[in-house]
């Protein structure tokens, strides 16, 4: 445990001891898991899935997870009921048994075809480059693409953007862009949204995230007085307090787990 890791921990911990509510949030793909080569191959290990159902089955804590990720298919990837979800950067959100989706979802999800139709050539013009449609968002994966094509690339995608006159936005990932249209909710509303369906005052809510789409979550529970934890050295400036990476996290979370039993 790094001393900051320490600090963090004792507060949790002291706020439950004392009849306080914690809401531990997490980032998926960086931050509960590793980057790895394809998302595909990015699976909860089991240890960490049966760590977050025990945190989730302890009286006064909330356990959610906000994702990029369809909401279907983060769910399938957590596979635990117990979790609050929010997929698709905050567009869509699965809580206490029920499922929510922007009031534009749908015509939102002409946008993102419109979308893909113009960006239909991409992976041709540039060999390794993939797109993955989430319904209500789009993801330009160039991870196999050679660096120096990279600008080009990202330049393609802002013309394509800008063709279309529905509003859109733009974030950068791990070798991915990260497209979702500007709905005004994000990740940011999504924790607003999670903190909003709670009773009492007393509570302590911590963010972990690892890239530039967690900024507004981040924000968010800076500006509440919560825990802004970066995970990595690519974690957005509004996380003051850091950990190296997931398994810093998750032993953390190990040591919570055991503080609160």
């Amino acid at each position: 445990m790094t001393a900051p890791a320490d600090a963090l921990l004792a507060r949790l911990v002291r706020t439950h001891r004392r009849g306080g509510q914690l809401v531990l949030l997490f980032d998926y793909d960086g931050t509960l898991v590793p980057i790895v080569a394809h998302p595909a191959l990015a699976r909860l290990d089991p240890a960490t899935r049966e760590l977050l159902g025990r945190l989730a089955g302890q009286p006064r804590v909330l356990v959610g997870i906000l994702s990029g990720r369809m909401l279907d298919e983060l769910a399938e990837m957590v596979s635990l009921a117990e979790v609050c979800l929010a997929g698709t950067a905050g567009l869509e959100l699965h809580l206490y048994g029920t499922r929510l989706a922007h009031p534009q979802a749908e015509r939102a999800r002409h946008w993102i075809a419109d979308l893909a139709g113009q960006l239909d050539g991409l992976p041709a013009a540039f060999p390794g480059a993939w797109l993955e449609d989430k319904g209500l968002g789009l993801t330009v994966h160039h991870r196999d693409v050679p660096a120096e094509r990279a600008g080009p690339l990202r330049a393609e995608v802002d013309r394509a953007v800008a063709a279309l006159a529905h509003p859109f936005r733009l974030t950068d990932g791990p070798m991915a862009v990260e497209i979702v249209p500007e709905l005004g909710w994000n990740k940011g509303t999504a924790v607003q949204r999670i903190l909003d369906s709670l009773s009492g005052d007393d509570l302590c809510v911590l963010y972990a995230g690892d890239e530039a789409n967690d900024a507004d979550a981040l924000e968010t529970v800076a500006a509440l007085g919560g825990i802004a934890l970066g995970i990595g050295p690519q974690a957005p400036d509004a996380a003051p307090h850091r950990l190296p990476d997931p398994a810093a996290l998750v032993a953390m979370l190990g040591e919570l787990l055991a503080g609160l039993t």
